[in-house]
């Protein structure tokens, strides 16, 4: 073993153990009353849809009551716990960990079912551990939000594993509609894991009975994730298309503990979505590197840190490696859908707000993009690929813990 190896192996192994640091900090940390899942649990053990409180600022208020907006199936998770320990259950953060160790195991499959060297394969799944958003997301899992895409991107990368290494329609549908169930639009990954499934010389348009079969077996669970969604707004709002968020942020009504005020002016002003965000999203998304504000006499003492994130392409510059794989058409068909969530978040009225990383929605088409960054690692390129995750993750740390510490 090289000292070079040595010695990228052994920051790396560091910049793991300090990760591993912080979560566990975070877990000890945690306090009740922070997770409205909790909440959305405890109505559902009392019969009830609606709940007498709000934990975060993007519940609904309708007609007279507050509703947890946001889809149901982490509630589902979350519901035994709540029914044991009441709703002050409060290590919501040791479940996002759970679901961060699946990740990290069904990526190791997948890199490894991809024929990439032991080496490129542990590089891979740090990469998609630690130098990515997912990072964030799990440590902040006591709040709805990251609970959420915590459990959203386990399930959506269960069901690229079942597409890729399972081959199995069935498993797919059934992971990609759970994740549907966590963040709504991870329904879109339904064309690509069409495409994943198919053997290489079969074309993707041929209509035959293996075809209706296969297509029929990866849209049944999502069909019926779609009805429940729709079932569960009708009982909650009258209609099965109204999610609650027309109903957020609302003009009377508590809601001094909600986001920024930015948001709530946006919303109620122009909308959830609107193509007045784009240019905001647009430079956070490509542009925008981790920034501290600083202040006093001399201009240096750190202020605040910009929560509104970084780049995710300038904190973790290597998932543009994913380019330089076959473009064959599974690719054309997962950038497709990259480019189609990463559009429809560019016009909504968050970004990710409030995050110290890179921009967390990027998760919701992420696992796509690791998929071809796999097949795209050349074995002459792992020693730069190391150096460079070294950066990123150290790039990663830094930004959490800098805009932890000025959080307080």
């Amino acid at each position: 073993m090289t000292v070079k190896r040595i010695a990228i192996t052994t920051i790396l192994g560091g910049l793991v153990l300090a990760f591993v640091g912080v979560l566990a900090l975070a877990i000890l940390r945690e306090a009740p009353g922070s997770n409205s899942y909790a909440l959305l649990a405890e109505g559902w053990l009392n019969g009830r849809f609606d709940t007498d409180a709000c934990f975060d600022g993007d519940c609904a208020l309708y007609n007279g009551l507050t509703y947890i907006i946001f889809p149901p199936l982490p509630g589902v998770i979350t519901l035994p716990f709540v029914a044991l320990f009441g709703s002050d259950f409060r290590f919501f953060t040791v479940l996002s960990a759970l679901a961060f160790a699946g990740s990290g195991w069904l990526w190791w499959q997948i890199f490894r079912r991809q024929e990439a060297g032991r080496d490129q394969a542990i590089l891979l799944v740090l990469l998609a551990l630690f130098a990515t958003p997912l990072a964030f997301v799990v440590l902040r899992g006591d709040g709805i939000w990251f609970f959420a895409q915590s459990w959203g991107f386990f399930f959506s990368t269960a069901a690229l594993y079942c597409a890729l290494v399972r081959r199995n329609a069935l498993l797919t549908g059934l992971f990609i509609g759970m994740a549907f169930l966590c963040r709504q639009m991870t329904i879109l990954y339904l064309p690509v894991l069409y495409v994943l499934l198919l053997e290489a010389n079969t074309a993707w348009y041929r209509i035959d009975l293996a075809a209706i079969k296969r297509a029929l077996s990866l849209a049944v669970f999502p069909i019926i994730a779609i009805l429940i969604y729709f079932a569960y707004n009708y009982v909650r709002f009258g209609s099965p298309l109204e999610t609650g968020y027309s109903y957020i942020f609302p003009v009377s009504g508590d809601v001094a503990n909600s986001g920024g005020f930015f948001l709530r002016l946006r919303v109620r002003e122009l909308g959830i979505f609107s193509p007045d965000y784009f240019l905001f999203n647009a430079i956070y998304m490509f542009i925008a590197g981790p920034h501290v504000d600083f202040a006093g006499r001399y201009m240096t003492e750190m202020a605040g840190f910009d929560i509104n994130g970084a780049s995710l392409f300038l904190v973790t510059p290597l998932l543009l490696l994913a380019f330089l794989g076959k473009w064959d058409r599974a690719f054309w068909f997962g950038l497709a859908t990259c480019g189609l969530i990463m559009g429809l978040t560019l016009l909504y009225h968050s970004n990710g707000f409030s995050q110290y990383s890179a921009q967390r929605y990027a998760l919701d088409w992420l696992p796509i993009l690791l998929v071809f960054l796999g097949r795209g690692l050349k074995p002459e390129w792992t020693g730069p690929f190391a150096l460079l995750l070294t950066y990123s993750m150290g790039v990663t740390l830094s930004m959490l813990a800098i805009g932890g510490i000025l959080a307080g």
